[in-house]
């Protein structure tokens, strides 16, 4: 990808409209049609190789009726010698994905999102990861660092907070409110615009949504009792083996390492854990 100011600009700026102007978008939403397929993905944290071979594989200008779910793009191990870390590059890619199949590629919110957005430090191996990405970004764009990060900042915030399959029974965000904030969660953060305090650390439910983890079994039932779903499908939790089912109404993948999988499904139809195991696929067995 050409490292030019103006095009990748354009191409935030112009997925960012898509997804506020979607027509399967409501609220914080998308709600995807009853026929065709969907492929949902854990966390890539810019694993190019998976992000590559998903992209191949989904093969969406030929398949009208496929759609991808992506979430927490950012902050991956693409460093250079200076520190620098540019996974800006997955996610300006998945940008222009948007731009080509508008109706068809869509994105979570997830908690590096939001910590992108707001500077605050995720650190990893003693390294602050929105630091190392704003240094890539300065580093490839010097001239105009300050309009690329607004673009990605701007796209980042144009997110929805989750896709509903409705047919299928299904309900995919990046994470769950943890066990002793469910019972208070407002689920009306869902069904209209948001507001400053509803990012707030610790406090505000998008904040609340997208960090949370390790849920007990009453957690998962109450939000998908909530939100009408018979599975809910997140990421967020680490998985070496790529993926874990917590219990029978909580699915959780990971895409962001060798083991790393992603869930291809029939919007058409409704099933149970044990087939939705059974149909996730690891990208190691995708060939380039």
């Amino acid at each position: 990808m050409p490292l030019n100011a103006d095009a990748v600009i354009e191409a935030l700026n112009t997925a960012t409209e898509e997804n506020q102007i979607s027509p399967m978008r409501g609220g914080q939403v998308v709600t995807l049609p009853d026929v065709g397929e969907v492929w949902m993905t854990g966390d890539l944290h810019d694993h190019r190789r998976n992000f590559d071979k998903l992209i191949r594989a989904a093969d969406l200008g030929h398949h009208p009726q496929r759609h991808l779910v992506l979430h927490e793009l950012l902050h991956g191990d693409h460093y250079d010698a200076s520190g620098a870390e540019d996974s800006y590059i997955s996610l300006v890619r998945a940008a222009e994905l948007k731009c080509d199949f508008p109706n068809q590629v869509h994105f979570l919110l997830a908690n590096h999102d939001l910590s992108q957005i707001h500077g605050e430090g995720i650190s990893k191996s003693g390294v602050n990861v929105c630091e190392a990405f704003n240094k890539a970004v300065k580093r490839d764009f010097p001239d105009h660092r300050g309009m690329v990060q607004a673009a990605i900042t701007e796209f980042l915030l144009s997110f929805p907070l989750a896709v509903r399959c409705p047919a299928a029974g299904l309900f995919f965000c990046h994470s769950l409110p943890a066990d002793d904030l469910v019972d208070a969660f407002d689920f009306t953060v869902f069904d209209r615009a948001l507001t400053s305090p509803d990012y707030a650390k610790r406090k505000g439910p998008v904040y609340q949504l997208i960090w949370g983890r390790n849920f007990s079994p009453t957690t998962v039932t109450t939000f998908a009792d909530k939100v009408g779903a018979r599975i809910l499908v997140t990421g967020h939790q680490p998985q070496d083996t790529g993926y874990a089912a917590n219990g029978d109404r909580h699915l959780i993948l990971a895409s962001d390492h060798n083991q790393g999988v992603f869930l291809p499904i029939h919007l058409e139809t409704t099933q149970t854990m044990s087939q939705l195991c059974s149909r996730i696929y690891k990208f190691v067995a995708i060939k380039l």
